[in-house]
């Protein structure tokens, strides 16, 4: 069987990772400022829909598992499926969060789907593949054999997975457009003066393109350290020990780099509680990232329950670069040079040896502006003479 370019989806990402966090069955709903967000089957057999405040849900669903929406523990999420992806296939480009697209046989496609209880949809091009995703069912593969088919038949919501918006959306249903085939009918003309701005968009899907196939995987580079303990951790010293034990060797792997996210994930009596941060101060000091994942390891609330096992990830690993000023720097280097001309020894600066020295000889010394590395003399201060009272 040929590979072909399948489309994965993992929509709503976030309703996702709380099922696989929780439970399928489990009645769930992610909320964000108060409000539901997405719900899950059961969640909505019972009466919860996306919108409603979550003491209504409650009111309705007593037994609801609500999960509070957190973007940083969203992307780590994502970060470790990409991670596992190029086990089913060598080419990957990641989309957005829970998009992607591979190439797959079908019996890997259906392999992929039952894993991650996702859907998939298998195609010659990028468009059908994704199409063919946002109609198949969950855990399930849906492939395209002949595409005019395909797109005559396709109900006229799956448009509002690749950019049809809810206005446009309404106003076909009202003229009585079901399907994509239906819209199909109409001309070119007719779609884009209809459509407007969508049209660009859509138009790739509505009536192919040559996209091309999929590239090669290239994933993001992560930093990954993990450590088991006899006993089970419970006191703040001693995990503040555990964290500071673990901070040189991570330093050393990030070899300069700076990560955007950090995730620390403890084990609990067989269980794994996570929390993520975003990274809003640079870690590559050892006491900073000491400090951050004390802080995440504060986050996932493990210690009064005995940590047995700490892993800490480090991902989105970038360098970091700055931009100078090569003009202002070259006119201050020449003058600088001009007034040591003039005045030998009086640009100097302070090179500091010891700040925390009390003494004045041990904690910096001068030393030239020029080349910054020969003694100086120190800068003579002024003496101010105090008045001298004239008798009459």
């Amino acid at each position: 069987m040929s590979a072909r370019i399948a489309a994965l989806l993992l929509e709503p990402f976030a309703l996702w990772h709380a099922e696989r966090e929780h439970g399928l069955d489990l009645p769930l709903a992610v909320t964000d400022a108060g409000r539901v967000r997405h719900a899950s089957a059961a969640a909505r057999a019972g009466g919860v829909q996306p919108g409603m405040r979550v003491s209504g849900a409650l009111s309705r669903v007593p037994e609801l598992h609500a999960v509070p929406l957190s973007a940083p523990a969203l992307e780590a999420a994502w970060a470790e499926v990409c991670a596992g992806l190029p086990a089913y296939s060598p080419r990957l480009e990641v989309g957005g969060v829970g998009r992607a697209l591979l190439t797959l046989t079908p019996a890997g496609a259906a392999e992929l789907a039952s894993a991650l209880h996702a859907r998939v949809g298998l195609a010659d091009t990028r468009e059908l593949a994704l199409l063919a995703a946002l109609g198949a069912g969950t855990g399930g593969v849906r492939a395209v054999a002949d595409p005019a088919a395909f797109r005559r038949a396709l109900p006229l919501e799956a448009l509002r997975g690749v950019g049809l918006s809810a206005e446009l959306h309404a106003r076909l249903t009202w003229l009585g457009v079901g399907t994509v085939g239906e819209l199909l009918r109409w001309s070119k003309a007719q779609q884009a003066a209809y459509l407007g701005a969508e049209w660009t968009v859509l138009k790739p899907y509505l009536h192919g393109a040559n996209s091309g196939g999929v590239g090669r995987a290239r994933l993001p580079a992560e930093v990954r350290l993990a450590r088991q303990f006899d006993d089970p951790l419970f006191e703040p010293r001693d995990l503040s020990a555990a964290a500071q034990a673990l901070c040189p060797a991570l330093l050393e792997a990030l070899a300069g780099r700076s990560p955007q996210r950090l995730t620390v994930r403890a084990g609990v009596a067989g269980l794994t509680l996570s929390a993520t941060r975003t990274v809003k101060e640079d870690l590559r000091a050892p006491g900073v990232l000491h400090r951050a994942v004390l802080r995440a390891l504060d986050d996932a609330d493990a210690a009064h329950l005995g940590v047995e096992a700490l892993e800490v990830v480090l991902s989105g690993l970038d360098r970091l670069g700055g931009q100078n000023d090569l003009w202002s720097r070259a006119a201050a280097r020449d003058a600088a040079e001009l007034a040591e001309r003039r005045f030998p020894g009086v640009m100097r600066q302070v090179q500091w040896l010891d700040p925390f020295s009390v003494a004045a000889g041990t904690a910096y010394r001068w030393v030239s502006a020029l080349t910054r590395d020969a003694p100086a003399p120190a800068p003579v201060a002024s003496v101010r003479r105090a008045p001298v009272a004239v008798r009459a």
